[in-house]
């Protein structure tokens, strides 16, 4: 038994869960099918929001999901880095993007552009991993320029590839200065230079061709999403537990925190991140009950993000008055909470 808590914290049961999520996604549906669905998300334009369960289904979604999560942990282990809060943060975020928008190929000349710059700047590619994990944000470029542009592949693949690998060139600079901005008040500082970024590069290319963006969602899938977020929190609680069966003694003290960067809970204990993880969970599926929203693919990346960022500044305490504003914004205005 010892020996499994170890483990548990020494990766927090991420590889494990997706290991699981891939060898399961070969089950769902025949092999063929599977892949023929996950080459229709490669070939995607994958401009938010496109709901990789209406493009591809169930299994090839799934597929891709844990294909990319497995393949940022072996990026990980090759920058012979431990999960930390952060790090933890960034897998699931990566998870949550990967059923909408972000896939196995749009993502790697971003990676590559910030290797670059590692080498260029001549800093080891370790400080810039959570700019690396989290840059795959803005990876739908890769694939619209290519896909959604109307080019001819001879000059869309060789400008989505180049442009890819310019932004996560500028990335990691452009980071250090939106943190200067929000104070640290916004967990999401490599999504906030990535909207910078995406701000520009929709006005350059909108200069040449409209963009489309219509939002076309699947919610045939809600109950099975619903319930695998239930169970992944619920085995987060019981492996706290197991860990130590007194951990809800330490939540007050965690809440006290206020999450602001850089906040990782690990340093309160990796028993205490993830009853916080599992409670995190339950809350983001209580507010999918309260509002009666459908769970989707740009809705399970949500919860996924919110999931993560559990290790990482989010609690109950600092989210529940947001969620509450957010709640009256929506009863005293027309904003449709529906996709």
């Amino acid at each position: 038994m010892l020996d499994i808590i170890k483990l548990v914290k020494k990766n927090m049961l991420l590889p494990s869960i997706f290991g699981i999520l891939f060898i399961i996604t070969f089950a769902l549906e025949p092999i063929d099918v599977m892949l023929k669905g996950f080459t229709s998300i490669l070939i995607s334009p994958s401009i938010l929001v496109t709901d990789y369960l209406l493009v591809g289904g169930l299994s090839a979604t799934l597929f891709n999901v844990s294909l990319t999560v497995l393949l940022n942990l072996l990026l990980i282990k090759w920058m012979k880095l431990k999960i930390t809060g952060p790090i933890f943060a960034c897998l699931l975020t990566i998870a949550g993007f990967s059923f909408f928008g972000k896939n196995l190929f749009n993502a790697l000349p971003l990676y590559l552009g910030i290797y670059l710059y590692a080498k260029v700047s001549k800093t080891p590619i370790q400080n810039y991993v959570l700019v690396l994990l989290l840059s795959s944000g803005i990876s739908p470029i890769v694939s619209y320029m290519i896909f959604g542009m109307n080019l001819s592949y001879v000059y869309g693949i060789p400008l989505a590839i180049s442009t890819g690998i310019l932004i996560g060139f500028i990335l990691p600079l452009f980071n250090v200065h939106a943190l200067k901005f929000h104070q640290g008040y916004n967990l999401y500082n490599t999504g906030f230079s990535m909207g910078v970024l995406s701000m520009v590069l929709t006005g350059i290319i909108t200069s040449f061709t409209p963009i489309n963006r219509s939002i076309d969602v699947n919610n045939a899938y809600h109950n099975e999403l619903f319930y695998a977020t239930l169970v992944i929190s619920l085995i987060f609680i019981i492996f706290a537990y197991i860990s130590n069966t007194k951990v809800h003694l330490k939540y007050l003290k965690l809440m006290k925190r206020s999450g602001r960067l850089i906040s990782d809970f690990f340093e309160e204990g990796k028993d205490i991140t993830m009853l916080n993880i599992g409670v995190m969970g339950l809350f983001s599926l209580a507010i999918v009950l309260i509002f009666k929203i459908s769970i989707n693919g740009p809705v399970i990346g949500a919860i996924l993000t919110i999931i993560g960022f559990a290790a990482f500044g989010k609690h109950p305490r600092n989210s529940l008055p947001v969620v509450i504003g957010a709640a009256l914004a929506i009863w005293l205005t027309p904003i449709d909470l529906t996709l």
